[in-house]
């Protein structure tokens, strides 16, 4: 996953001095990869420790692990540029500045997944016995929709949301399930229970959010990290999970590929 992403992805998550550090990064990328930590922490206003304590929290060994992942980025694809929605922005121009927040999020989580990560996950259902789903809030809805696009495949597929019910499901797992959790937050407490309760039975688990601090990133056997779109919270209070449907989106079509079922529609 690229530095920048990871600090967005854990930028709500830090302490104030960690912040600062992010902010001066965040807005200075190209001058940070090329900077020392001492200068880093003088021109954020913060302390040496500070900055390592970011760079560990990113899951960098150290600074200068992290200053050579900033330096190196992504080359291969091109970045989108947007603005931040402003409050006398005309109608056309929040339009635009949306469109191209979610474009830019897609691209952002283009880079960080891990393709084979997905592509072994995609192995698994194809083999699964059952493919358990697990959501909540506005992730239901995508579950949902996951889980229906599954069983017109042709898989036994179900998306829980309601925390009884989870709590049930959780005695049930087995070796030859697929267990896949899908959070904005990646802190919803009864997913995450059920995803240690997968994990102690043996099933096969993947997890997907928009944050890489999330403690099912050390509990899935594959963690998918994908991007938020701010502005999109700024303005109605919930971030967008765009990129969680075109993740997903990618994954039947990799499961379809892989097990020869298609689905047809008149």
């Amino acid at each position: 996953m690229p530095a920048r992403m990871k600090i967005r992805s854990a930028y709500s998550t830090l302490p104030a001095a960690e912040r600062r550090v992010a902010d001066f990064i965040l807005e200075n990328p190209d001058r940070a990869a090329l900077m020392v930590i001492n200068e880093i922490a003088e021109a954020a206003g913060v302390s040496v420790p500070s900055v390592t304590r970011l760079a560990k929290k990113l899951g960098y060994d150290g600074f200068m692990d992290f200053r050579v992942a900033l330096a190196s980025g992504s080359a291969s694809i091109t970045s989108l540029k947007s603005d931040p929605v402003r409050n006398d922005d005309p109608d056309g121009v929040v339009v635009e500045k949306i469109f191209l927040s979610y474009m830019r999020s897609i691209e952002d989580t283009l880079k960080a997944i891990r393709r084979d990560d997905l592509g072994a996950l995609a192995e698994h259902i194809t083999t699964a016995r059952r493919i358990f789903i697990f959501g909540a809030g506005s992730s239901a809805m995508l579950a949902d929709d996951f889980c229906l696009q599954l069983n017109m495949l042709g898989y036994d597929a179900v998306s829980v949301s309601d925390p009884v019910v989870m709590e049930l499901f959780s005695e049930r797992f087995s070796t030859s399930d697929v267990f896949l959790g899908i959070s904005r937050s990646g802190r919803t407490k009864n997913i995450l229970d059920s995803l240690r309760a997968a994990k102690k039975r043996g099933a096969f688990c993947a997890f997907v959010s928009n944050y890489i601090t999330s403690p099912a990133a050390q509990i899935a056997d594959s963690f998918f990290c994908t991007a938020r779109v701010d502005d999109v919270k700024a303005v109605v209070g919930r971030e967008s999970n765009v990129s969680m449907y075109a993740l997903t989106g990618a994954l039947l079509v990799l499961v379809s590929r892989k097990s020869g079922h298609t689905h047809h529609t008149d």
